[in-house]
């Protein structure tokens, strides 16, 4: 069977849900039992009104007694946030520097992986840099 070296680049999906957000806070568990889905949109909340953490996107609602669609930039349980905007919310959390240090680890990694894959001869595929 073929399996080629470098698989196809993830693409990342521009938004975040309830549940990334909530496990990349580390806060999916309460010991070893799942957090209620009413539980995380409060947190979420919270984070919102006292933390400055960024309004999701406005979510298309439909009001169940009269049916009308409207937007609301509350947070629901099918709420998206964009993710350049979660993301600089959490390196604003580092202390100056640590983020910029870290891509620059990242930067680095990379370099190091894309010369050793020259030196062997692959290639990267669909546009990579290698």
């Amino acid at each position: 069977m073929h399996h080629p070296i470098f698989v196809q680049a993830v693409r990342l999906p521009p938004t975040y849900g309830v549940g990334d957000i909530v496990r990349r806070l580390g806060q999916e568990q309460h010991g070893t039992r799942a957090r209620s889905l009413n539980w995380q949109l409060a947190y979420i909340r919270d984070l919102i009104a006292q933390a400055r953490f960024p309004q999701p996107l406005p979510l298309p609602v439909r009001d169940r007694a009269t049916g009308k669609r409207s937007l609301s930039g509350d947070v629901h349980r099918g709420s998206r946030w964009p993710r350049h905007l979660v993301d600089q919310w959490f390196e604003d959390l580092l202390p100056p520097g640590a983020a910029a240090a870290d891509v620059a680890e990242q930067r680095a990694g990379e370099a190091i992986m894309d010369e050793r894959a020259r030196a062997l001869g692959l290639h990267m595929i669909d546009g990579g840099a290698a």
